[in-house]
């Protein structure tokens, strides 16, 4: 179960509650955390662009895997430049 944490952004909070449980949509997204509906649809919308969510339908979202890796390598790349 996931609570939302107020050290990190709605967009942050939503993907952490999604990856807990993937059947949440943007209407029950918006009843867990108890913030505005379009506050979290916007959320989605932008993890859609980024590559974290694909939109497979009305209210339907599945975790791009591949999106998610690469932004992972490529986090990781950054940190280990900064430590050299």
């Amino acid at each position: 179960m996931y609570t939302m944490k107020h050290n990190y952004s709605l967009k942050e909070n939503v993907f952490r509650a999604f990856l807990a449980d993937s059947s949440l949509g943007p209407s029950e997204m918006t009843e867990k955390l108890g913030v505005k509906y379009n506050s979290v649809k916007a959320a989605y919308a932008k993890l859609c662009d980024e590559g974290m969510l694909k939109r497979e339908g009305r209210g339907n979202y599945t975790p791009d895997i591949s999106g998610i890796l690469l932004d992972l390598m490529d986090r990781v790349e950054a940190l280990e430049k900064r430590e050299r």
